[in-house]
C-alpha cells in the first residue's frame, strides 16, 4: 500500500497531501473550505490536483484557471466556476442567489409595485403643463 504522498511525483509531499485529504474529508462531513494552489511552473500543481481529483471521488469538482487576458473581466474566474451550477441557482438562499445573479447579469428584477393612492407619488405629476 502506498503511503501518504509517495505517489510518484508527490515525493516528499506529504504535509500538501495531508492538507488535501483533510480539504477533502471536511467537505464529505458538510465543512465549506477554500484551496488555492500557486508557484513556479514545475513545482507539482498539477500533481497535488491529480492527488486531490483521486480522494475525491463521488464529489463534484469544479475548477478554473486563471488566464492573463480575462484579468481585466469582472467575475471572470467566477463565471468559470459557477456557469455549470447555474441550473441549480434556485436552490441556493435568497441572499447568494440574488449575488450570483447580479454577477452573471442574470437577477430578477423587481416588479414594478403601484403608488398607493393619496401617497403623494402619484398626484405630484397632476396640474403640470407639458
Amino acid at each position: 500500500m502506498a503511503r501518504r504522498g509517495s505517489r510518484a511525483g508527490l515525493l516528499g509531499r506529504e504535509n500538501e497531501c495531508e492538507a488535501l485529504d483533510d480539504l477533502v474529508a471536511g467537505a464529505r462531513a458538510g465543512r465549506s473550505g477554500v484551496l488555492v494552489l500557486r508557484g513556479e511552473p514545475g513545482i507539482g500543481k498539477t500533481e497535488l490536483l491529480r492527488h486531490l481529483l483521486a480522494r475525491a471521488t463521488g464529489c463534484r469538482t469544479i475548477r478554473a484557471a486563471g488566464v492573463q487576458s480575462e484579468m481585466e473581466l469582472s467575475y471572470a474566474g467566477l463565471h468559470q466556476l459557477c456557469a455549470p451550477l447555474l441550473a441549480g441557482l434556485d436552490q441556493l438562499p435568497e441572499p447568494q442567489r440574488d449575488a450570483l445573479g447580479t454577477a452573471f447579469g442574470s437577477a430578477r428584477r423587481s416588479r414594478a409595485r403601484p403608488v398607493p393612492r393619496g401617497s403623494g407619488h402619484a398626484e405630484s405629476h397632476r396640474g403640470r403643463r407639458r
